[in-house]
C-alpha cells in the first residue's frame, strides 16, 4: 500500500471517560483539596490506512481547554463559568489541577473539556467532552446531622430458633493431627440480635427544581464484624453501603449522588438497616442545592424515627469466625421492613431516636462507591430429599433476595457455601469453620402474594441451599416455584465499580482463557470495599495479599484508587512477617509504575521507607541478618505459606527468600526517592540494593547445584545452607538479577521442581520465569490441565473464585476467596503478551511476547489514557523451547492509545527475513542491546529485533 494514500476522517471525537482524582463522578471529595481532572481521547476512526503523517496527526493532541461550571447545561455548552483554563499547549494527560475552585464542604461543579488534534501548525478543537459531575462531601462537622441509635426500649423480647435434629446435622469431624484442622473458639456474643438497628428519615422538600442532591452518611463501628455498617435507601432506590475500614482510628463517611431518587413538593424518605454491637452510632446528611442558588441540609437527630431489629432478626449463631463475629440473619418475613424507605410505611411502633457522641474526626472515603449487583443463578436442581441447590456460576460477595409465598407457617433453612459436599448438597459449614446458615420464617398473607427478604450481611458463597424444616407437599410446591421462577431468588452481590473489558484475554489454549476468566471474576466479584485475605475467614488485610491484588486489579481495570487507600491502611497497620512490610514498598512502586502518579508516594514517604529493614543490615556484606523468628510473630521469617509449601526450605540467619525482596525494595525506594526529589536518600537506597544483589549472587549461589541456596545459617561467616529449595531461586530471579550465564541453568532447576510452593510464591516464581527469558515455561505452569498445583485444579474442584491453597488436601481449612490468588490476570498480560510499561503510566510502553507453546493470544490493557489492544498470531509449525525461541513466523496486531508511544520486540524468526509494519518493510534493531528506559525490561532472546516508537493507532506487524 502506498504512503501517498488519502486518511478519510469520519469523525474527531470529543474527550470521554473525563475522571477527577482517578475516580468516576465523586460527590464526596475531602474538603479543602485541589482536584485533578484527567480523560481519555479517543483513536479517530478511518476509512483507509495509511498515509502515516497524517493518521499521526489526527491521533495527536496538541493543546487542551478546560472548563468548570455551576451547572450541567453550561458545562455541555462550553461555559465555564466557575474556572476556564483557557487554550494550554500539550496534551494533559497528565492531569490538570482545577486550583483556585471554592472546596468548601458541600459544593458541586460539573467539568467539561476539549482537545486540539493536529499539528502545531494545523489543529481543530473537538467538540466538548460530556460534562462529568464533582463535589465536596459534608466535611469534618456537619451542619444539620447528630449521630444517632434506636432506644433499646424499643427491642422484643430475645427469640432463638431450634432446629429440628434432623436439619441441625451434626458437627464436623476433625483430624487431630492437621495443624489446621482445629478449630478456634468464634467470636460470639449473648442476645447478638441487640445490633440490628432501623431508621426511617423523611425530608419534605419544596416544589422547585433540583440542581443537585448528596447522601453523607457513616457509622460506627466496623471493627468486630470488620465490614460496613449500615445499608441506605432513599424514596425505594437502594442507595450504598459504608463505612469502610479507617486507617488512623478516624471514622470514614461516603457521599452519593442522589439527585435522581429526590421527588420536590413531597415528602421524601430515607431508610437504613444497621448493625453494630460496639460504638452503636448512624448519622447522615441530605444536602440539596436548589436551581435557585439556595443550599439545604437535613440531618440526622432525635426526630428520626428507629427501633431495634430484633423483632426481624432473632438471636442466632456467629457465620464469623475466632476474628469476627457477624450473627446468622433469622429472618421473621412478615416483619421484614419492606418499603421502610417509601410512602405509606407502617411505622407506628417506632419511636425517635437517641442522639449519639459525636465523631471525633470524619474523612471522606477516596475511592468510587460500590454498590449492589444482582445476579441470577446460573443451574438449580431439587434432590431427592428435598433440598433446593442453586449455583451462581461464580463467587458472590452479598446475600440473596427471596421472594416466597407459603400456604401454612413455614421455615426454610437458607445455606450459603463456597462448595459442594461429596453428597452434591451445599457444604455451609465451611473449611474455615464458618457456618453459613439462617433460618427464614415465613407465614401466609392476605393477598397470597410472595413475601420478600433480603440477606443484609457478607459472606462469600457460589452455592445457595434452601431446606424446608418440613417435609410436605406445600414445601415441594414452594421449592418448584422457586425453582422454575427466574426473579424469586437472586444473589445480591456488593461489588466495587468495575470498567475493565469483559473481553481482556483470548488464546488459542482453552486452560489458559477459563484461568484467566477465573481470576477476572474473582477480582471483579471480591474487592468490596477494601483489600482484604479473604471475606471469609479472616476479614483482615495483608501486605503481600494486597501487592498480588493490586497488580491483578490495576491489570483489569486502570482504577488505582481502591488499591492505594489499602496500602496506606497497611502503610499505619503493618502485619508479622519480615517479608510483608517490603512489599508495600513494592506496591507503591508499582502503582506508580502503572498510573504514573507520585502523589501517594509523597504523603507516605516516611511510612514508606519505615518498612525497609535498615536495623538488619550488615556493614560486611550488605545482606540482611537475622534471626528467622517463629511464624505469627513479628518479623518471624514466613518464606512460604502453609509451612508444606515450603519446598524443605532452611531457615538460617542469612535468608535468600529475604535478601533478594529486600534488594527489590531498596531498589524500589530508590527510585521513587529520586523522582521525588530525595537525591541523597536515592542514592543511598540504590547503593544498599546493587550490594546486596552482588553479595546475594556471591555468597548464595550454589553453582554445584546450578541453584540458589536458602541461605547462610549462622550469618554472614557462616556456612552456604546446603539445600536449594525452589523459592531461593525463584525470588532470585525475579528481585536479584541472575547474571544472564546463570539464567539457563536457574530455569532448568526451577523446571525440575515444577510448582513446588503455593499460589502466593506462584507469582513470584512466574514471573521470575518471565524476567529471565524463560517465559515458555511459565505459559506451560498457568496452561496446565491436569496435576493438583494448578489453577486449572481450581476450577475442577468448583471453585467460584481463586483459592488460598493449591487443593483442600494441601491447606484443610483453606477458602475459595482469595483475590491475591489471581495472578494470572496479571502476568498473562503483562509477560505473555507482553504489555510492558517502559515510562511510568505507560506514556511510553513495550510489548514483548512470549508465545511458548500458545499460538495465539490478546489482551486488552486499561490504562489511564485508553486501552491497548495487543495481540500475537505464530505462523508455521515451530514450537519454542527454553533453549531456542525462535518461530517460523509471527503477525503482532497493537493498538496504541493517543498519549502513548510504543516499541515491540518481535520474537526471533528461524528465516531472519525483514519485517513488515503496516504493510511497509521497516527498520529495526538488535533487542537485546535496549532503549534508555525508566521502567527496566526484561531478558530478550539472542536474535529478537525491535521496532521503536510507533505512535498512536493501530499496527500490524509480519515476520
Amino acid at each position: 500500500m502506498s504512503n501517498e494514500t488519502v486518511v478519510v476522517v469520519v469523525e474527531s471525537k470529543a474527550p470521554t471517560n473525563l475522571r477527577v482524582n482517578d475516580r468516576i463522578e465523586p460527590v464526596d471529595l475531602e474538603p479543602g483539596g485541589v482536584p485533578v481532572l484527567r480523560w481519555t481521547v479517543p483513536l479517530v476512526d478511518v476509512g483507509v490506512v495509511n498515509a502515516a503523517d497524517e493518521v499521526t496527526a489526527n491521533n495527536t493532541v496538541v493543546a487542551y481547554e478546560v472548563i468548570v461550571s455551576s451547572t450541567y447545561d453550561k458545562a455541555e455548552s462550553g461555559n465555564g463559568d466557575v474556572w476556564d483554563s483557557g487554550h494550554v499547549e500539550g496534551d494533559g494527560f497528565d492531569g490538570v489541577s482545577l486550583s483556585g475552585i471554592d472546596m468548601a464542604p458541600s459544593r458541586r461543579y460539573w467539568a467539561s473539556v476539549r482537545v486540539w488534534r493536529g499539528t502545531e501548525d494545523s489543529s481543530k478543537p473537538t467538540a466538548w467532552s460530556e460534562p462529568t459531575t464533582f463535589g465536596t462531601g459534608a466535611g469534618k462537622h456537619w451542619e444539620a446531622a447528630e449521630p444517632i441509635w434506636p432506644d433499646p426500649l424499643t427491642a422484643n423480647p430475645y427469640r432463638t430458633v431450634e432446629l429440628p435434629e434432623s436439619i441441625a446435622g451434626k458437627d464436623r469431624e476433625i483430624s487431630t493431627d492437621d495443624q489446621f484442622a482445629k478449630r478456634p473458639d468464634p467470636m460470639t456474643s449473648e442476645h447478638n440480635s441487640q445490633g440490628w438497628a432501623l431508621f426511617r428519615g423523611y425530608i419534605t422538600l419544596p416544589k422547585k427544581p433540583i440542581r443537585w442532591a448528596t447522601l453523607n452518611a457513616t457509622a460506627a463501628s466496623v471493627s468486630r464484624a470488620r465490614q460496613f455498617v449500615y445499608r441506605m435507601w432513599l424514596n425505594g432506590h437502594f442507595v450504598g453501603f459504608g463505612p469502610t475500614f479507617p486507617i488512623d482510628g478516624e471514622t470514614r463517611y461516603d457521599g452519593y449522588d442522589v439527585t435522581r431518587y429526590l421527588v420536590p413538593g413531597r415528602d421524601n424518605f430515607i431508610g437504613v438497616i444497621a448493625y453494630a454491637l460496639e460504638d452503636q452510632r448512624f448519622m447522615a446528611q441530605l444536602d440539596v442545592m436548589y436551581e435557585d442558588g439556595t443550599l439545604a441540609h437535613f440531618g440526622t437527630g432525635e426526630d428520626w424515627l428507629s427501633r431495634v431489629g430484633n423483632n426481624v432478626w432473632l438471636d442466632g449463631a456467629s457465620v464469623g469466625t475466632h476474628v469476627y463475629e457477624l450473627p446468622a440473619e433469622n429472618i421473621q418475613a412478615a416483619a421484614y421492613p419492606r418499603g421502610m424507605s417509601e410512602v405509606g410505611y407502617d411505622d407506628i411502633d417506632w419511636a425517635v431516636s437517641k442522639v449519639k457522641p459525636a465523631f471525633d474526626e470524619l474523612k471522606a472515603t477516596p475511592f468510587d462507591k460500590p454498590t449492589l449487583r444482582e445476579r441470577k443463578a446460573v443451574k438449580k436442581w431439587i434432590t431427592d430429599d428435598g433440598r433446593l441447590i442453586v449455583d451462581f456460576g461464580r463467587a458472590v460477595a452479598g446475600g440473596i433476595r427471596l421472594a416466597a409465598r407459603v400456604s401454612r407457617p413455614t421455615d426454610l433453612v437458607i445455606r450459603f457455601g463456597e462448595r459442594l459436599n461429596d453428597q452434591g448438597t451445599v457444604q455451609y459449614r465451611l473449611d474455615a469453620y464458618n457456618e453459613y446458615q439462617d433460618v427464614w420464617h415465613y407465614v401466609p398473607n392476605k393477598l397470597n402474594v410472595p413475601v420478600t427478604a433480603r440477606t443484609w450481611g457478607l459472606r462469600v458463597f457460589r452455592y445457595v441451599e434452601i431446606l424446608p424444616t418440613e417435609s410436605n407437599d406445600e414445601n415441594a410446591e414452594l421449592l418448584r416455584e422457586l425453582l422454575d421462577s427466574d426473579t424469586a431468588l437472586e444473589a445480591q452481590a456488593l461489588l466495587y465499580p468495575f470498567h475493565g473489558p469483559s473481553d481482556g484475554f483470548a488464546s488459542s489454549n482453552e486452560t489458559m482463557n477459563q484461568v484467566w476468566q477465573l481470576c477476572r471474576n474473582t477480582v471483579e466479584s471480591l474487592n468490596v470495599n477494601m483489600y482484604v485475605d479473604s471475606w471469609t475467614r479472616e476479614r483482615i488485610p495483608y501486605e503481600a495479599d494486597a501487592w498480588l491484588q493490586q497488580r491483578a486489579h490495576m491489570s483489569l481495570d486502570a482504577d488505582s484508587k481502591l488499591g492505594e487507600y489499602s496500602i496506606d491502611y497497611l502503610l499505619a497497620n503493618r502485619t508479622w512477617p519480615t517479608e510483608w512490610p517490603l512489599y508495600l514498598v513494592l506496591a507503591v512502586y508499582d502503582a506508580w509504575v502503572q498510573t504514573g502518579s507520585l502523589q501517594q508516594a509523597a504523603e507516605q514517604w516516611d511510612r514508606i521507607v519505615a518498612m525497609l529493614p535498615d536495623k538488619y543490615l550488615d556493614d560486611t556484606t550488605g545482606l540482611i541478618v537475622k534471626d528467622p523468628g517463629e511464624s505469627s510473630t513479628m518479623d518471624g521469617d514466613l518464606v512460604d505459606w502453609p509451612p508444606a509449601e515450603r519446598d524443605g526450605f532452611v531457615f538460617g540467619r542469612v535468608n535468600t527468600v529475604i535478601n533478594a525482596l529486600a534488594a527489590q525494595s531498596y531498589m524500589c525506594a530508590g527510585v521513587l526517592a529520586l523522582k521525588l526529589g530525595k537525591v541523597d536518600a536515592s542514592r543511598r537506597y540504590q547503593r544498599i540494593a546493587s550490594r546486596m544483589r552482588k553479595a546475594i549472587n556471591k555468597y548464595l549461589w550454589n553453582d554445584e547445584v546450578g541453584a540458589y541456596a536458602d541461605g547462610l545459617d549462622t550469618g554472614v561467616d557462616g556456612r552456604q545452607i546446603a539445600h536449594c529449595s525452589e523459592h531461593a531461586s525463584a525470588f532470585a530471579l525475579a528481585f536479584a538479577r541472575v547474571p544472564a550465564e546463570r539464567l539457563p541453568r536457574v530455569g532448568a532447576f526451577i523446571r525440575s521442581k515444577g510448582m513446588a510452593c503455593s499460589v502466593y510464591v506462584a507469582s513470584v516464581l512466574l514471573e521470575g520465569l518471565y524476567k529471565g527469558g524463560q517465559g515458555v515455561y511459565a505459559n506451560e505452569l498457568m496452561a496446565a490441565s491436569e496435576g493438583e498445583r494448578t489453577w486449572r485444579h481450581m476450577i475442577d474442584e468448583g471453585a467460584g473464585a481463586t483459592m488460598e491453597a493449591w487443593s483442600r488436601d494441601l491447606k484443610s481449612n483453606t477458602t475459595y476467596s482469595h483475590p491475591w490468588a489471581a495472578s494470572p490476570a496479571f502476568l498473562l498480560p503483562r509477560y505473555m503478551v507482553g504489555v510492558h510499561p517502559l515510562e511510568p503510566g505507560f506514556r511510553e510502553f513495550v510489548m514483548a511476547p512470549q508465545p511458548g507453546s500458545i499460538g495465539e493470544a490478546s489482551a486488552k490493557v486499561p490504562i489511564a489514557t485508553g486501552v491497548i489492544e495487543a495481540g500475537y498470531k505464530v505462523l508455521g509449525d515451530t514450537v519454542p523451547t527454553a533453549e531456542d525461541q525462535s518461530l517460523d513466523g509471527i503477525e503482532i496486531t497493537l493498538v496504541v492509545p493517543i498519549g502513548t508511544t510504543a516499541d515491540v520486540i518481535v520474537p526471533p524468526t528461524k528465516s531472519g527475513a525483514p519485517i513488515v509494519l503496516d504493510g511497509v518493510e521497516t527498520v529495526v534493531a538488535d533487542a537485546r542491546y535496549g532503549m534508555p528506559s525508566t521502567i527496566p525490561q526484561g531478558s530478550y532472546p539472542a536474535g529478537a529485533r525491535r521496532i521503536h516508537g510507533l505512535t498512536a493507532g493501530r499496527h500490524v506487524i509480519q515476520a
